[in-house]
């Protein structure tokens, strides 16, 4: 078992819960209910549930990889390639539109789940 990989895939897990319970009442349920017209609204529903999938598989992925040492080199460096996109994103949009890091602060999440999954690759190798 590797527990960086393990402690990756759990906080993927949360930061899924998050997105969903928290993120989906306060972003996805006012962009359905606003004004907009309906094409852009079915593409930011779909592009909300991407995001949604991503980290889903995200989570399954670290976690397997966890389970399985070594034997998921590939996939955890894809995620973790997700992942620090993810946070350049939000780092990015934050500091140019918003002026602030604080007021989207999911790039922390994101780049502690590259941070520990980065720990678990060190000295992984395949068996």
């Amino acid at each position: 078992m590797n527990y960086w990989l393990l402690g990756a895939g759990v906080l993927s897990g949360i930061t899924f819960a998050a997105h969903i319970f928290g993120g989906g009442p306060e972003i996805l349920v006012p962009l359905q209910n606003g004004d907009m017209a309906a094409v852009p609204k079915a593409i930011w529903t779909v592009v909300w549930h991407g995001v949604s999938a991503t980290i889903l598989i995200g989570t399954v992925g670290l976690i397997f990889a966890a389970i399985k040492p070594g034997r998921m080199s590939g996939m955890v460096w894809c995620i973790c390639a997700q992942y620090t996109a993810f946070t350049a994103l939000f780092i990015v949009y934050g500091l140019t539109k918003l002026q602030s890091l604080w007021i989207m602060p999911q790039w922390i999440a994101f780049s502690l789940i590259v941070a520990l999954a980065l720990a678990g690759m060190r000295g992984s190798n395949p068996r």
